[in-house]
């Protein structure tokens, strides 16, 4: 019996002890790169070195369970490469939100296709002020 516990504590060990014993699902790294996405959007609006050039910009907020969530990111991924002319498309933070933006992309087309389901469909949700409903 002791054997059996001694087992048991060095496997809890082993595995607690990792410091990502369980990758995080498909569906868990898009939620976090939405929150991510919405929050560095929402800053260089905000930044004194980009805000003049992407004051036009919409506001985005990323919502994977809305079925516009890919035509708004396309559209976004536009006008910031419509930046291009202007000074502040190659700050640092700008660049940083376009590729974030084409990687959740990326992920949400190709490789989590199966686990995304869409409960709503509210293109305008996305483009509202404040956080999406």
């Amino acid at each position: 019996m002791q054997g059996y516990a001694l087992f048991g504590l060095v496997m809890l060990h082993l595995v607690w002890g990792q410091p990502h014993p369980i990758p995080p699902t498909c569906y868990q790294k898009v939620l976090a790169m939405g929150r991510h996405i919405t929050q560095r959007a929402a800053e260089i609006k905000r930044d004194p070195y980009t805000w003049t050039c992407t004051a036009h910009l919409s506001d985005l907020h990323i919502d994977v369970h809305n079925a516009c969530v890919m035509s708004v990111m396309a559209s976004y991924i536009s006008s910031l490469d419509g930046l291009r002319e202007r000074r502040c498309a190659y700050t640092r933070n700008v660049k940083t939100l376009r590729a974030t933006i084409r990687q959740l992309y990326t992920i949400i087309s190709q490789r989590c296709h199966g686990e995304l389901v869409f409960t709503y469909d509210d293109c305008a949700a996305l483009e509202r002020r404040g956080p999406a409903a």
